[in-house]
């Protein structure tokens, strides 16, 4: 097998965008594929756009490192640069000044396959270790590769961590206060039907995972070799197997390993005597998808999970001292005030670590995405189809406390009855906020005898 020069390289990310996109964290899914590259003696290069954009095409980096392929990681979000980083290898080539091939994998060929450029190589679905160890090998020449899915996650060596951990990513987690965390990935797939969500189009809802012995090896690993202080598991549904959970809870007790970890996971397959194994364990914070406090809503969003579910598990986390973080929708398709307050109510009653409300917007490949545009019930669909429903502007002033247009260039003008009422609620807010300036500017003004006389007036008022 003759040795190749390739070249793994993200999208950046947009100067505007619905979405979040600050967090910066190694990409593990590219990373498997650097090292399974690495052990196998091909010079692998790696340049992440997404943690700091840079210019390495009009650099010329393709030609000065002889790179045979350009393996290019794609999502919605960041694909306004992919196309920008494809148009302009291409341009290398026409000139002639490079002759190398193009690959592209990740979520949005999966439910995009079609916005892809005729001059790319190849366009990789789904999982890519073996794709793209067929395509260097030459045993294939297809365009559009698809494997069937692995069924040995073990095989798959660890993470590049020695090339990770040289570049500024974030390694810590929000709900422990400790560093460095090391983000792990030890499943793929989901078996759920949330209709918001295209994983099953990504992933075929097939689930597969690591074992707990080798999840333990890798965090022995990082102890070992890069003083890992905790692990956060981002992944859709870190504690789907039961056994699996057990197991490695119970292997970290047993081998007396000092590692505090968060994970994100559901609330309909934990227990309360799986939440005290795995607070024994180290376990300080659960992510929770909780979504909604309205069990209609949940119920819309094909969630399969029950209100009284959602406070069992905060309640026993809350008991066994693990913090809980609830990832929250709202705006979507058919929700009312009454749906909101129900689950602001929730919260309220609840008091989970941290929670927060994320706006709703349209993504390709989900089936709720699909209702909202064969429904027509959008009022802007941007560039990467990106469907944003009347209101968003209260919204996001509400929710995230920012201007729509710094998310999107669009001037929303429709509005439903439910965000009437949110906007009053922006007007409370927005009151109480200048009445708090007035109130210190007032008495920053006012001489302390007369604050004083102020203050008792108002004790004796009552």
């Amino acid at each position: 097998m003759s040795r190749i020069n390739i070249l793994f390289t993200t999208s950046a990310a947009p100067e505007k965008s619905p979405f979040f996109t600050t967090e910066k964290r190694p990409p593990l899914g590219v990373g498997f594929m650097i090292s399974l590259l690495k052990n196998q003696g091909h010079t692998v290069f790696f340049i992440d756009n997404y943690l700091k954009p840079s210019r390495f095409i009009e650099e010329g980096y393709l030609q000065k490192n002889r790179i045979d392929y350009v393996g290019i990681y794609a999502n919605t979000i960041c694909y306004r640069d992919t196309l920008r980083m494809f148009n302009a290898i291409e341009q290398l080539r026409q000139k002639g000044v490079w002759q190398g091939k193009i690959i592209v994998g990740g979520p949005h060929t999966a439910v995009a396959p079609q916005t892809i450029p005729e001059f790319v190589d190849h366009i990789v679905l789904g999982e890519g270790e073996q794709a793209i160890q067929d395509i260097l090998d030459g045993t294939t020449s297809d365009r559009i590769i698809r494997h069937p899915r692995l069924e040995d996650l073990d095989s798959l060596p660890f993470q590049p961590w020695d090339i990770f951990t040289a570049l500024p990513y974030d390694f810590t987690c929000p709900w422990m206060d400790i560093q460095p965390v090391f983000t792990m990935n030890t499943s793929r797939g989901c078996m759920y039907t949330c209709n918001f969500c295209s994983a099953s189009v990504i992933w075929e809802r097939k689930y597969t995972c690591f074992s707990a012995e080798r999840i333990i090896a890798e965090i022995e690993y990082l102890i070992r070799e890069h003083q890992a202080k905790g692990i956060y598991f981002r992944e859709d549904h870190f504690t789907l197997s039961n056994k699996r959970t057990q197991q490695f809870c119970q292997s970290l007790l047993d081998k007396s390993i000092s590692i505090s970890w968060a994970c994100e996971t559901r609330v309909d397959n934990l227990d309360e005597e799986l939440i005290e194994l795995m607070s024994k364990s180290g376990c300080r914070a659960l992510y929770l998808g909780v979504e909604s406090g309205s069990q209609r809503m949940l119920d819309v969003m094909k969630k399969g999970i029950t209100v009284d579910q959602i406070k069992n598990v905060i309640t026993w986390c809350h008991n066994f001292n693990i913090r809980t973080y609830c990832s929250l929708i709202t705006g979507l398709p058919g929700e009312t005030h009454e749906d909101y307050r129900l689950t602001k109510q929730l919260m309220e009653e609840l008091k989970p670590y941290k929670y927060s409300f994320n706006v709703f917007v349209g993504i390709p490949g989900s089936p709720l995405y699909k209702h909202v545009v064969e429904k027509n019930l959008y009022e802007h669909m941007d560039d990467l189809k990106l469907a944003y429903l009347p209101g968003y502007n209260v919204k996001t002033r509400l929710f995230y406390d920012r201007d729509s247009k710094e998310l999107v260039d669009h001037t929303f003008l429709k509005s439903t009855e439910f965000d009437r009422k949110l906007k009053k609620e922006l007007w409370r807010r927005t009151i109480g906020r200048w009445a708090g300036i007035v109130r210190k500017c007032i008495g920053r003004m006012l001489p302390s005898p007369l604050k004083e006389r102020i203050k008792s007036w108002i004790q004796k008022s009552g």
